[in-house]
């Protein structure tokens, strides 16, 4: 069974090492089917416009019984008046946004988002899956890592899709005055550029439409999900800002009763600034980042088993970002308590359901 599928994943090209397009929803769609607990579809570019028909728009996927707001033809205003607007309205639905894919070389969490949009339905509110934030990172790589069903990307924006060359040095929107400059190709880092900025680089212009995307949706709760490289302090934990970290504490308690994998906790602080959560949090948004081991990381090493690899097969890592989801939309509803529970149904009850659905040989 190893043996043909690795095999197979020769034949069908997935060690994707030069991908290149011009339409990155197409790209994404390519990847991933909506199952039936999907009611809608939107590209990123809905909620900037610019961003239509590049390589870094990115399908959007609605799932539950809540109304969407569609804004294409709204005006472009600053994350500010958008929050404000969200403040003043009311609503009791429960809204959960979970981003994956801000770097495709993390590829468990964009897994994990692609079993929500096949298998999961939701009700009692609205659930938002954008499971390749940074499509243009997924249309190119360093290494030929293998990986099932997705391509396997690249921790940055394609540089051939960007507006232009690097800069000598690149400093986070909002950072203090004594953060450290950082290597000019890190404006490419998605997660390095939130909130965005709807006139910059093509990147910044995503974690910007994301933002919007979740302001406008009066998102309560929002994850982002990672992996990091197994010498890194940050492997099986949830970070968060701190006043979010009791909510983090509870659902690290129902991960690791259900998976029996030891989690653990990150304050995250200033230096922080630019991350998803950090940015997110200052909204009134409960944003967590997910972290899982990705036992290629850091240089993408073709040689590592990424399906059956002894310290964390991708199964596993799936199957927790998964239980991490269950776990902390519970936690943070009972902390919002003012709003309907929102039910995930058809997520995974092991990590041998999601290794059957990797294999392709997923029962109908």
């Amino acid at each position: 069974m190893r043996k043909f599928f690795l095999a197979w994943l020769v034949l069908l090209g997935l060690f994707v090492s030069q991908a290149q397009t011009e339409d990155g929803v197409a790209f994404v769609m390519s990847e991933v089917k909506a199952g039936k607990g999907v009611e809608k579809v939107l590209s990123l570019s809905a909620f900037l416009s610019s961003l239509e028909g590049t390589a870094f728009d990115t399908p959007v996927f609605f799932i539950g019984d809540s109304p969407v707001l569609h804004v294409k033809n709204a005006p472009e205003r600053s994350i500010s008046e958008e929050t404000t607007e969200k403040q003043d309205s009311s609503s009791t639905d429960y809204t959960v946004a979970i981003v994956a894919g801000a770097h495709a070389n993390e590829i468990a969490g964009s897994l994990a988002a692609y079993w929500i949009i096949e298998h999961c339905r939701v009700s009692g509110g609205k659930l938002i899956v954008v499971p390749r934030a940074n499509a243009s990172a997924a249309t190119w790589s360093t290494s030929k890592v293998a990986a099932p069903i997705l391509h396997y990307g690249a921790r940055l924006s394609n540089p051939a899709h960007e507006k232009g060359p690097d800069p000598g040095f690149f400093i986070p929107f909002d950072a203090s005055e004594s953060f450290p400059s950082l290597s000019g190709q890190e404006v490419r880092n998605l997660n390095r550029q939130y909130p965005g900025d709807p006139t910059g680089n093509y990147t910044s212009q995503i974690a910007y439409a994301i933002t919007r995307l979740l302001v406008q949706n009066h998102v309560r709760t929002a994850l982002d999900l990672h992996e990091a490289s197994p010498g890194s302090s940050l492997a099986w934990s949830i970070i968060t800002r701190p006043e979010y970290l009791d909510v983090a504490a509870l659902a690290v308690l129902q991960i690791e009763e259900e998976t029996g994998k030891s989690f653990h906790l990150e304050s995250s602080r200033d230096e922080f600034a630019g991350y998803s959560h950090w940015e997110w949090g200052k909204l009134g948004i409960r944003a967590f980042l997910v972290e899982t081991l990705n036992p290629a990381q850091p240089g993408d090493d073709p040689t590592i088993d990424q399906i059956f690899n002894d310290k964390a097969p991708l199964a596993e890592r799936v199957f927790i970002h998964l239980c991490a989801i269950e776990a902390l939309v519970a936690s943070a509803y009972e902390e919002i308590g003012d709003s309907v529970a929102l039910n995930i149904e058809g997520l995974p009850s092991s990590k041998e359901e999601v290794q059957k659905w990797l294999l392709g040989i997923e029962k109908n």
